[in-house]
């Protein structure tokens, strides 16, 4: 199975962003992708034109023949952090702004984690609970010490918490600050894909799901590092939302 993870600096405008992510799932059709997955702010700033992008993503889904993983959109007038969109342009699924619990990609069962939502032992918890088979975590770099706590927790949480874990990240500057390109993938310890951490990209690798070890007695909680604890504090994951 191909997937893709799509790195690239968003724009202020959604329409610009539309018409990157449109040239990123055609480039996924010609190399024969089945899952592209994008960052929490694959989009920029939500606001209304964010709210009506769902048909245009949808349009592009069919018509390249790619499945679609994506950040913070706008679905029945609410704010979503994930969604599923399908190789036939269907709205598989969503999880509400705030929430965690399991999509069902290609890859299988999939929990998708805001930035926030990812450095929380909260999301250890539900992890345990739900035991899913992949993990997206949407996180973005500022420094190379926190890029190599980002790469020291994917590593970790394959280890312990799902067999595929996943970064996936804007680069360059994006709300006045500026990211390194933390797009990351690890299967069980090995890592499968690392962006450049200064380029747009489209990173592509390889996984066969069938293959994934079956280690759902040995899941346990993972160490966070400090400096990604220290960057949300103490906070109740439950109550995080976007407004549209």
């Amino acid at each position: 199975m191909r997937v893709a993870l799509a790195q690239y600096q968003p724009a202020a405008a959604v329409s610009a962003n539309l018409d990157v992510i449109g040239r990123i799932v055609e480039l996924a059709g010609e190399k024969n992708i089945d899952l592209a997955i994008f960052s929490g702010d694959f989009l920029g700033e939500l606001g209304d034109e964010a709210a009506h992008a769902v048909p245009d993503l949808q349009d592009l889904a069919k018509r390249f023949n790619v499945e679609m993983l994506v950040g913070r959109v706008g679905i029945a007038g609410l704010p979503a952090q994930a969604a599923l969109i399908g190789r036939d342009g269907q709205l598989v699924d969503w999880v509400p702004a705030g929430e965690i619990r399991p999509l069902r990609p290609c890859l299988g069962s999939t929990l998708v984690f805001s930035e926030e939502q990812a450095y929380s032992a909260e999301s250890d918890r539900l992890a345990l609970q739900f035991r899913p088979k992949v993990m997206v975590m949407q996180a973005g770099a500022n420094s190379l010490l926190e890029l190599e706590a980002i790469k020291e927790l994917t590593i970790d949480r394959s280890y312990n918490q799902a067999h595929l874990v996943i970064c996936v990240s804007v680069v360059g500057k994006w709300r006045e600050e500026h990211y390194l390109g933390a797009g990351l993938a690890v299967l069980q310890g090995e890592i499968l894909a690392e962006a450049e951490t200064a380029a747009g990209e489209l990173i592509i690798f390889s996984v066969d799901p069938t293959k994934f070890i079956d280690y759902d007695e040995l899941r346990d909680p993972v160490t966070i590092p400090e400096l990604l604890r220290q960057k949300y504090g103490p906070h109740d994951i439950g109550h995080d939302s976007d407004s549209l």
